[in-house]
């Protein structure tokens, strides 16, 4: 083999070498500037082992540049939302009274700032709830005064009464009435049990707020 031949063959295995261990696998790159080495043409040069499929560069153009993604449209939108707020009846009345304490205005004056800034507000039902002790004509009137109390409340401070209504549920969905009879069965004999029973089912004592409003969410718009 000639000197001219051996020299031809050794830039030829350097170059295949230099290849292998580019950070772009099929093409001669500067391992310098990681650029891939082009000829007089401005053409890519390949190595023997130039795979388009698998090393294909867009820059040489062996590969269709990735087209842009179109923006995902966005807009704002109104979802109903229904929410619950459950207040003590030993908060906003005495026991046994439909008449509001001095207590109730610290927790419905943070309500009606609520209400009246909701430009979305639908509806909002006060519904008043009593203990089982009674006879159930006596604590479905007092559970209806006492929501009629709050309405007339929060209308009186703003809030659109139109949009107001009130029910009387009287002891409807008393939730510990099994439970604190069991702890005190003896509750109609005893005067001290009778006074643990009426703690004890406190929580049946009740007024909710069943608030139907809309708030304004962004969604994604489906391409066109």
């Amino acid at each position: 083999m000639t000197k001219q031949l051996k020299l031809s063959a050794l830039v030829a295995a350097l170059l295949v070498s230099a290849s292998a261990f580019a950070a772009k696998p099929g093409y001669v790159a500067d391992q310098t500037t990681d650029a891939v080495t082009r000829n007089s043409y401005n053409e890519c040069w390949k190595s023997t082992f130039f795979d388009k499929a698998k090393d294909g560069l867009v820059e040489c153009g062996d590969k269709e540049a990735a087209k842009p993604v179109a923006p995902v449209a966005k807009a704002p939108v109104l979802t109903t939302v229904k929410e619950k707020v459950v207040l003590s009846a030993k908060v906003l009345f005495d026991f046994d009274k439909a008449v509001l304490s001095a207590n109730a205005k610290n927790e419905l004056d943070p309500l009606v700032d609520r209400l009246k800034g909701d430009k979305n507000l639908k509806a909002v039902e006060v519904d008043g709830y009593t203990d089982f002790m009674g006879t159930d004509k006596y604590n479905l009137s007092l559970s209806q005064r006492r929501a009629d109390a709050v309405k007339d409340y929060f209308v009186a401070a703003g809030v659109d009464a139109g949009k107001v209504t009130a029910v009387g549920k009287g002891k409807a969905e008393a939730k510990f009435t099994e439970e604190c009879s069991a702890k005190f069965p003896k509750w109609k004999k005893l005067k001290k049990q009778r006074a643990e029973l009426k703690t004890c089912i406190e929580g049946d004592r009740r007024v909710e707020l069943n608030i139907d409003t809309q708030k304004e969410v962004t969604v994604e718009q489906p391409a066109k």
